[in-house]
Parts: structure tokens; C-alpha cells; sequence
């Protein structure tokens, strides 16, 4: 790991490999925090992931590089319909394992958050893991506050989910 502080910036498409690789080592850490599987997200074509991760007036994906390695990713996107077009989503905040506790997650929500006003949103939502108390902390010391326990009806695996809706007001 690199001492140096990551440089953070929206993603562009020559950064696809790197947010693929990124993506499914998430994936198989945690496999549980994510709707898609490896095998869905291996059968993305390079086209579909730098659609995915290229920056328009309605998304960002950042990433955090240590050097010139992508250490760490997190997603914005406007929802898309009119009556909530100025609320925005926080998605797929990951950090790759050697280079958490330093800062990273806590900057590139910053910069989700610095993004979200300049694309004129008033609330920022995300979701995370009942259990995920490490992460549900480090949203609320961004300012995030819990809004509901959302209980999943869907069962992966005979496995029921449950999660936590948080929303940070711009306004």
C-alpha cells in the first residue's frame, strides 16, 4: 500500500479494466452487498462498463487512486424520474481491503456529496446492510441519517436481507 493520499476523480472509460477488476474482488468479499453476481458481472462486454462508469449529467463514478492502482469506487446517480429528479443515489462504495481505515470511503463521500450539489440535487440516499455497522458509522459521521429498516421480501438463497435506508439533505 501506498502511504501517499489517493488522488480522487471521476472514472472514465480508459479506467474500465481497473473498476472491473475492483468490482469483482467487492464481489467476492462480500458477495452478499451486491445485486449482481461474478458471473453476471463477468459477462459484461468493456462497452456496457464504460457506458456504466462514464460520467453524464445524471451519474459520476468516482475512484480514489493510489499511484496509478484504482483503489476504491463509489457511485452517483440521479433518479431518474421528474417528481424525484433532485434526489440522488449513493452507490457500490468499496475500498479495496489494504487501504481501508485511511480516510478513502469518508473522502470519496465527500466528493459524492461535492458532485451531488454541483448537479443541483437537494438528498443523497443509499442503502446498506442492517449488520454492516462499520458502514452505517461512517454514514452517519457523514451525515446521513437512518430513514427506515427496509425488510426484503426476496429470498436469495433462502437467505432474507435486510436493510438500512439512509439520506443525507443538501438543503
Amino acid at each position: 500500500m501506498e502511504s501517499a493520499c489517493p488522488i480522487i476523480r471521476p472514472l472514465s472509460a480508459s479506467d474500465a479494466a481497473a473498476y472491473v477488476s475492483l468490482r469483482l474482488c467487492a464481489i467476492d468479499e462480500d458477495p452478499a452487498s451486491f445485486l449482481s453476481t461474478r458471473e453476471e458481472e463477468e459477462k459484461r462486454s468493456i462497452d456496457e462498463i464504460e457506458a456504466r462508469i462514464g460520467a453524464t449529467a445524471n451519474q459520476v463514478v468516482l475512484g480514489a487512486f493510489a499511484g496509478e492502482t484504482l483503489v476504491a469506487v463509489a457511485g452517483l446517480r440521479r433518479y431518474p424520474l421528474r417528481p424525484v429528479q433532485q434526489k440522488g443515489f449513493l452507490w457500490g462504495l468499496f475500498v479495496a481491503h489494504p487501504h481501508r481505515r485511511n480516510g478513502i470511503a469518508r473522502r470519496l463521500i465527500a466528493a459524492a456529496v461535492d458532485q451531488a450539489r454541483a448537479m443541483g440535487l437537494t438528498q443523497i440516499a443509499l442503502n446498506t446492510g442492517r449488520e454492516n455497522a462499520s458502514a452505517i458509522a461512517l454514514y452517519r459521521s457523514a451525515g446521513f441519517e437512518a430513514v427506515e429498516d427496509e425488510p426484503s421480501d426476496d429470498a436469495i438463497d433462502d437467505d432474507t436481507d435486510r436493510e438500512v435506508e439512509m439520506v443525507l439533505r443538501l438543503d
